[in-house]
């Protein structure tokens, strides 16, 4: 296999009409904590998400509290507002990631940079 080449049917359309797995398209969170963190944000750049089998994302959290820079209102388009919780960013498999439901805002995608560098930034 060469390692240069992303997985098969890696840019095939979804049915909803996003590419599989791109930076700031929106996901519903498989995971147990789907009340709390009903989505998660691809952050990772798509070219190496193409490349590792992971993806990392940004839990979006319903009913919190913002907090200034590092976890900012954030807009699920058709959802509502939910906070960028940028201290909790991980690495998840994309194979547990399913259809994107949406993505990110240019208004809103600005807000993300200054919200890692707030978690991982010298001050």
């Amino acid at each position: 296999m060469d390692v240069t080449s992303p997985p098969a049917g890696w840019q095939a359309k979804s049915s909803s009409g996003f590419d599989r797995l791109a930076q700031y398209h929106i996901y519903p969170n498989p995971g147990t904590k789907s009340t709390a963190i009903p989505y998660l944000l691809a952050v990772q750049n798509d070219h190496i998400t193409s490349r590792t089998g992971g993806c990392v994302v940004i839990p979006l959290r319903a009913n919190a509290q913002p907090v200034e820079i590092m976890a900012p209102l954030v807009e699920v388009p058709g959802r509502g507002l939910f906070v960028l919780s940028a201290d909790e960013i991980f690495a998840i498999d994309m194979a547990r990631l399913k259809q994107p439901v949406a993505m990110l805002g240019l208004s809103d995608r600005a807000k993300i940079k200054p919200a890692i560098d707030k978690v991982i930034g010298e001050y």
